[in-house]
């Protein structure tokens, strides 16, 4: 059965770029979660590779890609608020769809 997604290649790059591409937090914070991100497992959770795999069998790679994003975001306010005592607006920190780590995101996530 041939890979119908990269799973590792995706979740690498959210790691890496999932901080810059949301919306509503200052230099900052965004530097905190870069550094968490790509030295621990602290926003990752099931439900990723799930959706994920949900975008990709529907046959929308970025719809799938996008949802994933969307529950890391939650799992990075949750961490947040949790762990840190950090609370923020959950309606003012978004994704930005527009943002063309999104489309790098697809292309790393295509199983080659």
């Amino acid at each position: 059965m041939a890979e119908t997604y990269n799973w590792s290649g995706f979740y690498e790059a959210l790691c890496r770029h999932g901080p810059s591409i949301l919306t509503g937090i200052d230099e900052d914070l965004r530097e905190m979660i870069e550094g968490w991100g790509s030295t621990t497992d602290m926003f990752w959770s099931e439900g990723l590779q799930e959706l994920l795999a949900q975008g990709t069998a529907d046959g929308d790679l970025r719809a799938g890609v996008l949802a994933a994003i969307e529950l890391w975001r939650e799992n990075v306010l949750q961490t947040l608020e949790a762990d840190f005592a950090i609370e923020l607006d959950w309606q003012a920190v978004n994704i930005d769809t527009t943002s063309p780590l999104i489309d790098d995101l697809v292309e790393v996530t295509t199983p080659k």
